[in-house]
């Protein structure tokens, strides 16, 4: 798992009027985007884009190789670039209202660390090196609809179905842009990036998700933003496969944004220690707690056959008690 951090905030910062705000003018556009960005993401968790194996997608019926060869997007595939989440999320917050998505038309504007940083479906073509289509029969989110279990079947391993309302990080509109994808629908890819974008900006309910960080970092460094060197770097987590489209791997809830890295090794074998120790705890208990029984098992049997013998010997005192007043009435008789 990569480190997430979060930068630092001072409360008192100067505008470029020189005039004293209650908001880190260095950082945000306003006093609200400081409090939308505390409130979503030093709040809630995040989700970190997944690498990218077209490989391991491949199926009988859908050749993504083939496709995303054919279709000039082979490039996403070797896209790997280190992100900067703390300024990923400050270009969230500071989106400005009202970005254009009219087709055409299309841009929507932020500012991050004292750049103007304007994004446009092009922009994606540019830094992912990705072509543009002018005509697609792909349109996001209207697209030919396919039936949600006809494109489970297509994309997913026998016998599953795709569980729309439980599924996060590859929701329903992605499932079908995969569908279009392997039945081979011309598709403007820049924009419905784009317009990813923006659906996660409009979201009402914001929950912390930054989509294309590495997109994102990788246009901060051309257009000049400084990047702290005491910022983490993020590395996409481990590769989408067939077998993992139909789980969530989306919002990684209450994970707590921590500044500076963390040895993640030690980490680990700090909780296996706890675990071990943990279960030799309840070991130790569980003997005691069998020694007990038993001993409580072996103290009733012990106690049983005192008694068993007890009568044994009650038996046998009886018996020849009996024999003796025989013998006494036969020698009486004789």
């Amino acid at each position: 798992m990569s480190t997430i951090e979060t930068g630092g905030s001072s409360k008192k910062s100067k505008s470029k009027g020189k005039e004293n705000v209650d908001y880190d003018a260095s950082r945000f556009t306003g006093k609200n985007e400081e409090k939308l960005y505390n409130k979503v993401w030093v709040r809630n968790g995040v989700v970190i884009e997944r690498k990218m194996n077209i490989v391991a997608l491949e199926n009988t019926s859908i050749n993504f190789v083939q496709n995303f060869t054919s279709r000039g997007w082979i490039n996403l595939t070797k896209f790997k670039v280190e992100s900067v989440l703390t300024l990923c999320q400050e270009f969230m917050v500071n989106i400005k209202d009202n970005p254009e998505t009219e087709k055409g038309k299309e841009k929507l504007c932020s500012w991050v660390r004292g750049k103007k940083l304007k994004v446009t479906p092009d922009t994606f073509a540019e830094i992912f090196e990705i072509p543009r289509e002018e005509n697609p029969d792909f349109e996001f989110p209207d697209v030919g609809m396919s039936d949600l279990a006809v494109v489970s079947q297509e994309l997913l391993l026998e016998g599953y179905i795709w569980d729309g309302e439980s599924t996060v990080s590859m929701n329903t509109a992605r499932a079908r842009l995969l569908w279009a994808i392997g039945t081979g629908k011309s598709i403007d890819l820049p924009r419905i990036m784009f317009l990813s974008l923006y659906a996660t900006y409009k979201a009402a309910d914001k929950k912390g998700y930054v989509p294309f960080i590495g997109f994102l970092t990788e246009l901060f460094k051309r257009n000049g933003v400084h990047i702290p060197l005491d910022f983490t770097r993020v590395e996409p987590e481990g590769a989408i496969d067939r077998a993992s489209l139909s789980r969530s791997e989306g919002q990684r809830k209450k994970r707590k944004l921590e500044s500076g890295a963390y040895d993640e090794s030690s980490i680990g074998m700090a909780e296996l220690k706890e675990v071990i120790l943990d279960l030799g705890r309840e070991m130790n208990t569980r003997m005691s707690e069998f020694r007990a029984e038993v001993n409580t098992f072996m103290t009733k049997l012990e106690e049983e056959s005192s008694r068993h013998t007890t009568m044994l010997q009650e038996m046998k005192g009886m018996l020849i008690r009996m024999e003796e007043d025989d013998d006494e009435e036969e020698e009486e008789e004789d």
